[in-house]
């Protein structure tokens, strides 16, 4: 099982670079559904179903 890691939340607010540490793409689980939040060449976001 992978290890947890924990993220700052300021002001409802969350740094890309907290959540970019070592990879360029994350997923996000809501309701039950999987969402990919990639970082770019461009250092652009982008959010897929």
């Amino acid at each position: 099982m992978p290890a947890k890691r924990y993220v700052p939340v300021e002001l409802n607010r969350i740094e890309s670079r907290d959540l970019f540490v070592a990879t360029r793409e994350i997923t996000i689980g809501h309701g039950s559904e999987t969402y990919r939040l990639r970082l770019t060449a461009q250092n652009k976001l982008i959010l897929t179903k």
